[in-house]
């Protein structure tokens, strides 16, 4: 029999590495990276881009990710973008030194949908001298009027959950928690789902959150995870009674992730607790059930089915009537790095797609039963006409209206939805 030998294991690990990293990785390239894409949008929404208006250009900067939740848009952006380039772990930007303020002071807001008006959250009880470097959020109303934010800051010592309170109407939002789950592995955490209390229940913290590496520091292991797509992401669960908890692993780049508030049509029950996660090196969203409360008990968190997409998508989001899964990211992710270092000289195609949710239910059962959904493409926007590095995008068909921002956006787009098909009720199965 054989030893195994140096070049026997090598020839081995060589096989292991080219079986089930680089070969899925080869055939799925030219797709991902858009190099067989068709840059046209589908004909509903050719004319999408001639209605866009930008909405506060010159202070709504970079804002990856907004939330709306009835007339209110939530908004975490940039405030300066000299110390966003020396330090936002996402982007593997590490350098510790920031200038005199050494502090970094990113932007909170929200704008009134109805009148535009933009309010800049003042936040007087959050220290000083700690970073607030934002990112993934999601907001959840825990009372008529009465709502809480959940933050991702990647402070400098640690990426870390932050929890404001906010009023409807307010110019404050109030700091609630700081959650640091770095102790049980939440080493990169990118995005937040924050699930909504039982109407007339005292309001728990409970919520999911993204992690999308494993390494934080180190530029080989990073390299490795985005090159081989290796399974390191993964997402964490957190309440008061369990604190955090891994639950899901094996994920290749574990990005956006959403679910159902308690505005949302059939939010008790075949959707209302159901959950969206994307790894977006494979170009997948899976959709799970969980159980509030119980997640981390057995039957708790419960994988349906998985969607395949042939881009590579970032944030999730859902409209306010709950029939779309809004998919929205990078149409040409290679050119991702030399944008973010030079912005106006590399554009950076954004894409965003809708999935149906109304065509879900059926498929759901007990039995399992699957089916296709309807897709649409929204933006394929291949020169960054809309604006580059799209992140996060959301519709709503009542207002014939539709929002996108991203990574290096000035401003946030508000555009016609449709051009000429109007909204109508859908009869929901």
């Amino acid at each position: 029999m054989e030893r195994f030998t140096p070049k026997v294991t090598f020839t081995a690990a060589t096989i292991v590495l080219v079986a089930y990293f680089i070969l899925p990785w080869a055939l799925k390239y030219p797709v991902l990276l858009g190099k067989s894409r068709v840059w046209e949008p589908d004909p509903q929404f050719a004319n999408l881009r001639e209605t866009c208006i930008a909405l506060h250009p010159s202070q709504l900067h970079g804002c990856e990710k907004f939330k709306i939740i009835g007339d209110i848009l939530f908004a975490a952006c940039v405030s300066d973008w000299e110390s966003r380039r020396k330090w936002f772990p996402p982007m593997g930007d590490l350098d510790m030194s920031l200038g005199d303020n050494n502090v970094i002071r990113d932007n909170l807001y929200t704008v009134d949908l109805k009148t535009q008006k933009l309010t800049l959250l003042s936040m007087p009880d959050f220290p000083k001298h700690i970073d607030f470097c934002v990112h993934g959020m999601d907001v959840v109303e825990v009372a008529p009027g009465d709502f809480s934010i959940y933050m991702v800051n990647h402070r400098r010592g640690a990426s870390v959950v932050e929890k404001f309170g906010y009023k409807s109407g307010s110019q404050v939002a109030l700091h609630l928690a700081t959650y640091n789950g770095v102790q049980q592995g939440l080493i990169n955490p990118n995005d937040i789902f924050a699930v909504p209390p039982n109407p007339g229940s005292y309001p728990q913290n409970e919520f999911f959150v993204t992690n999308d590496h494993y390494f934080r520091s180190s530029k080989l292991g990073r390299a490795l995870e985005k090159y081989l797509r290796l399974p390191t992401g993964s997402v964490y669960y957190y309440s008061n009674s369990t604190g955090f908890r891994r639950i899901l692993g094996r994920l290749s780049n574990a990005n956006g992730i959403a679910g159902f508030n308690n505005r949302q049509f059939d939010s008790t029950q075949v959707l209302g607790n159901m959950v969206f996660i994307a790894s977006i090196l494979e170009g997948t969203v899976a959709a799970y059930r969980y159980l509030p409360g119980g997640v981390v008990e057995k039957g708790g968190f419960v994988k349906l089915r998985e969607f395949a997409f042939d881009f590579v998508m970032d944030n999730l989001a859902i409209s306010q009537d709950g029939r779309w899964l809004y998919l929205t990211g990078h149409g040409e992710p290679a050119n991702l790095d030399l944008h973010w270092r030079s912005p106006l000289e590399v554009p950076s195609a954004s894409v965003s797609y809708r999935m149906s949710l109304a065509e879900l239910g059926a498929y759901f059962g007990n039995n399992g039963e699957m089916g296709e959904s309807r897709v649409e493409r929204v933006v394929v926007d291949r020169m960054g006409l809309i604006g580059n590095a799209s992140t996060t995008a959301v519709g709503d068909d009542a207002l014939n209206k539709y929002w996108i921002s991203g990574l290096t956006f000035r401003g946030i787009m508000e555009c016609r939805l449709y051009t000429s098909i109007p909204y109508e009720e859908e009869e929901l199965g």
